[in-house]
């Protein structure tokens, strides 16, 4: 579907992007999983022709995005991260103008409006909207034409849970279509949700690429597990260390460690055995930068 082939950017003498030669696979779900400044959103605008490559090409379904940028924008839907539209328009009026550009009919309009719970405000101007209101409406325009590539720059920004769970549907709706997303996020916790594979960015660098069930599978063994006990003590943590705990370290009446799931149980009864009793547990996933840390940095670029 989108063939990175040496592809890089730069801004003068900065290298935004460094040399990234990557696959994204028709119909999949692929989450650009990094910090502010890692390169996702350039990444994502260079796909829609919004910036020039300064070396290499992106291609999708074999159209150079520079050479043919109109059959490029025929085959997908673009949602940024700071969605900017007419304050003294009402949302219907927008979605419908949108929607006339790319020949799509009234009840679609309705259709995509309701998806992401804006039925009910269709009619009030977007000056009046919040952020999470403007983010929703920025995708609901995204999904207005069915075509074969979805691009969002950090679509949970500025989403309540609600407007999160609005998003996982329309990705579910459009993953029941055979369409490819592609989306970008700092948060661990979306990529983990959303994506079907995971590439972990630094500095402009892919620096893994991971399938999701193998991300999951990091992300759990290096989620941190807090125990809250009636007492603590240098026993118990040996006691845990001896289950399989990895990490584990005392701090007051709380003892901390991370571990696979399926040894959780089991070190938390052998933290009991050693004469602790448990009234609280807690879970922390790690951010990004625990992960690239622990488990995902290389030395080499991750290509495919």
């Amino acid at each position: 579907m989108i063939h990175f082939e040496r592809f890089e950017k730069r801004y003068g003498k900065f290298l935004a992007v460094q040399p990234l030669d990557l696959h994204v696979r028709r119909g999949e779900t692929l989450a650009l999983l990094g910090p502010n400044g890692s390169g996702k959103t350039t990444i994502l605008r260079s796909i829609v022709g919004l910036h020039r490559p300064s070396a290499g090409r992106i291609l999708i379904d074999g159209l150079d995005v520079v050479r043919d940028p109109d059959g490029v924008k025929q085959r997908l839907s673009y949602a940024p991260q700071r969605v900017t539209l007419p304050d003294m328009l009402t949302a219907r009026e927008i979605a419908s103008m949108f929607g006339r550009l790319r020949d799509v009919p009234e009840t679609r309009i309705d259709e995509v409006l309701e998806l992401f719970g804006l039925s009910d405000e269709a009619d009030r101007r977007t000056r009046e909207f919040s952020g999470g209101m403007l983010q929703r409406l920025g995708l609901a325009i995204a999904l207005l034409k069915d075509v074969p590539l979805l691009v969002l720059d950090e679509p949970t920004v500025n989403l309540d849970l609600i407007g999160v769970d609005r998003l996982h549907r329309m990705i579910d709706e459009a993953r029941s279509r055979g369409t490819t997303v592609v989306f970008s996020s700092h948060l661990v916790q979306s990529a983990m949700q959303l994506a079907d594979r995971v590439a972990v960015l630094v500095d402009g660098r892919c620096v893994q690429l991971e399938e999701a069930p193998v991300f999951r599978a990091a992300v759990a063994q290096q989620t941190l597990v807090r125990v809250v006990l009636d007492h603590a003590s240098d026993a118990m943590v040996e006691a845990s260390r001896i289950a399989g705990a990895d990490s584990a370290q005392r701090n007051g009446t709380q003892l901390s460690f991370t571990a696979s799931p399926e040894r959780r149980l089991e070190i938390i009864r052998a933290i009991e055995a050693a004469g602790a009793v448990v009234a609280e547990i807690h879970t922390e996933v790690p951010d990004w930068e625990a992960l690239i840390r622990r488990h995902f940095a290389t030395d080499e670029e991750t290509s495919t």
